[in-house]
C-alpha cells in the first residue's frame, strides 16, 4: 500500500513549483505585454555602464552583511568562520536564481545539517533572518511614508501604523525570548477559534518562528541582528539608487528606498526561477508611481535583475569550488519540515 503521507511533501513541493512558474510567467507577460523588442534595446542604450562597477561592489557589501547577521544569529547552536559563512550565503543566493518557489530556503539548513548543525535549529535561524528582514524593510517604508511631506496625509498615518505594528513586534519578540512557553500557550488558544486544517497550518508557522526565536540567546543579539538589516536594505536601497542614475532618472533617495521595499515584497511570493516576471512587474510598476516612462522602467528593471542574476550565480560558483559545502540527491527528494531529522547524506 503506498505511503500518502510520504508522498504528501513532494506533492505539495510540486504544487508550489507548479504555482510559483505560473506566476512567473503571468507577471512576464504583464510586465512586457506592450514592450516590443526595439523599445528594449532603445531602453537598454540609456544605461551608463559605469554605475555597473560601484554596484558590484554594494553586491560584495550587502553579501558580506548578510553572511555577518546569519552569524549572529547561528551562534547560540553553531559557530562558523566568516570563510564559510560567506560561501554558505553566496551558495543560497545562487540557489535562489536557480530553484523556483523560494525552495532555495531549504539549502541553508541542508549544508548547515550536513556541518552536524540540526535541521531544525537551522530552519528556525533561516525564519528569524526573514523576520528581520521584513521588519527592516516595513521600518524604511515607513518612514518614507511618514517622512515624505508630498505624500497625502493618509499615507502618513500608514506610515505611523507601520511603526506602530514594528514596535509591537518586537516586543512580541522580547516575550518569546522571556517566557517562550507561555507564547506557546497563548498561541495554542487562539488558534483554537480556527477551523482544523487552517490552524494547523498556521501553528506550523508561528511556532516555527517562535522555535526560531527560541535559539536566540540575549536581547543584544535581537539588537544586533536588527541593525544589520536596516544597514543591508540601505545598502540595498543604494544600489537600485545606482540603477536609477545609470538610467538617468531623476529622484531623491527615499524614492530608491520606496522601490527596493516594493521589490524585496514583491519577489517574496512564491515564482519562476530568478524570479523571472516577478521582479520585472514590480519593478515596472513601483516606477509607474513616479511616473517613469513604461520603456524605461521595463529597461530599467531588465538589466537590474540581469545585474543581480550573473553576481549571484559567480559568487555562488566561486563559493561553491572553494569551500567544502557539497550537495546530493537527498537535497531534491524531499523538502523535510523542521521537525524532521536527516541523516547526512
Amino acid at each position: 500500500m503506498p505511503d500518502h503521507n510520504k508522498n504528501r511533501p513532494n506533492l505539495k513541493r510540486t504544487l508550489l513549483v507548479v504555482v510559483g512558474c505560473c506566476l512567473g510567467f503571468l507577471f512576464f507577460y504583464l510586465a512586457f505585454r506592450d514592450i516590443s523588442w526595439n523599445d528594449l534595446k532603445n531602453g537598454i542604450s540609456r544605461m551608463q555602464p559605469f554605475y555597473l562597477l560601484p554596484a558590484s561592489l554594494l553586491v560584495v557589501i550587502c553579501q558580506f552583511i548578510r553572511a555577518l547577521r546569519f552569524r549572529v544569529i547561528l551562534s547560540p547552536f553553531c559557530r562558523l568562520g566568516i570563510k564559510a559563512l560567506w560561501d554558505l550565503t553566496n551558495i543560497w543566493a545562487a540557489a535562489n536564481m536557480i530553484l523556483p518557489a523560494r525552495l532555495a530556503e531549504l539549502v541553508r539548513p541542508y549544508l548547515l545539517q550536513r556541518r552536524g548543525a540540526p535541521f531544525s535549529s537551522s530552519f528556525g535561524a533561516v525564519m528569524v533572518e526573514r523576520f528581520f528582514d521584513l521588519s527592516g524593510l516595513l521600518l524604511l517604508l515607513a518612514v518614507v511614508l511618514w517622512k515624505t511631506p508630498q505624500l497625502p496625509t493618509i499615507y502618513t498615518l500608514m506610515g505611523e501604523v507601520l511603526l506602530a505594528i514594528l514596535i509591537v513586534s518586537y516586543l512580541l519578540v522580547l516575550l518569546i525570548l522571556a517566557r517562550r512557553e507561555m507564547v506557546l500557550a497563548v498561541v495554542d488558544k487562539v488558534l483554537a477559534i480556527f477551523p482544523k486544517r487552517a490552524a494547523a497550518f498556521m501553528a506550523g508557522i508561528f511556532k516555527r518562528l517562535i522555535e526560531g526565536f527560541g535559539i536566540m540567546a540575549s536581547f543584544s543579539q535581537v539588537v544586533i541582528i536588527a541593525a544589520y538589516s536596516i544597514m543591508l536594505w540601505i545598502f540595498f536601497s543604494g544600489l537600485t539608487y545606482l540603477f536609477l542614475l545609470a538610467f538617468a532618472i531623476e529622484a531623491p533617495f527615499l524614492v530608491a528606498v520606496t522601490i527596493q521595499v516594493l521589490l524585496a515584497l514583491g519577489v517574496a511570493l512564491p515564482s519562476a526561477p530568478g524570479f523571472i516576471g516577478t521582479f520585472h512587474v514590480v519593478g515596472r510598476y513601483a516606477l509607474a508611481l513616479f511616473s517613469v516612462n513604461a520603456v524605461v522602467a521595463v529597461s530599467f528593471a531588465t538589466v537590474y535583475h540581469l545585474f543581480g542574476l550573473v553576481t549571484s550565480l559567480l559568487l555562488g560558483l566561486v563559493s561553491y569550488a572553494t569551500s567544502n559545502f557539497r550537495f546530493d540527491h537527498a537535497m531534491f527528494e524531499a523538502s523535510p519540515s523542521p521537525e524532521q531529522h536527516i541523516e547526512p547524506g
